[in-house]
């Protein structure tokens, strides 16, 4: 049986979408210079950050970690999994959050941003008790 995990938004990342929205809407309706510009722009950042929103989720399904975020989807089989282990680093990934889980097999490393992490924690160590988790 699947497992999905949603991802974690944070709050400064829902400010920045929220606030880049409401920003370029105000301009879209009060402006009346560069119109074309504006709408250009607004669609393009609709078209960065919604997916984002949308599609943010990490699935366990049968030996198989699957992490989607945006328009981007990385698989690595639970077998080669070597480590789990948290991290707060700014520039380490594009997740919507701060709090982040790095996974590192044989041949990559992921990072992702959850909900859930214990659950997500154990359902690895279940499938694959040799996982060092720190």
């Amino acid at each position: 049986m699947a497992m999905k995990i949603r991802g974690k938004i944070a709050v400064w990342f829902w400010i920045i979408y929220l606030g880049g929205t409401a920003g370029m809407l105000y301009e879209l309706f009060f402006s009346r210079d560069s119109l074309a510009a504006l709408l250009v722009g607004f669609v393009i950042f609709q078209v960065v950050f919604l997916p984002i929103l949308i599609r943010n989720y990490v699935r366990v399904e049968k030996d198989v970690l699957t992490v989607c975020f945006g328009f981007g989807k990385d698989s690595v089989s639970i077998e080669e999994i070597l480590e789990v282990y948290s991290t707060h680093d700014p520039i380490a990934s594009s997740a919507a959050s701060l709090d982040r889980i790095v996974i590192r097999s044989r041949r990559k490393e992921m990072m992702c941003a959850v909900q859930e992490k214990e659950r997500l924690f154990g359902e690895l160590k279940r499938i694959n008790p040799k996982i060092r988790f720190r």
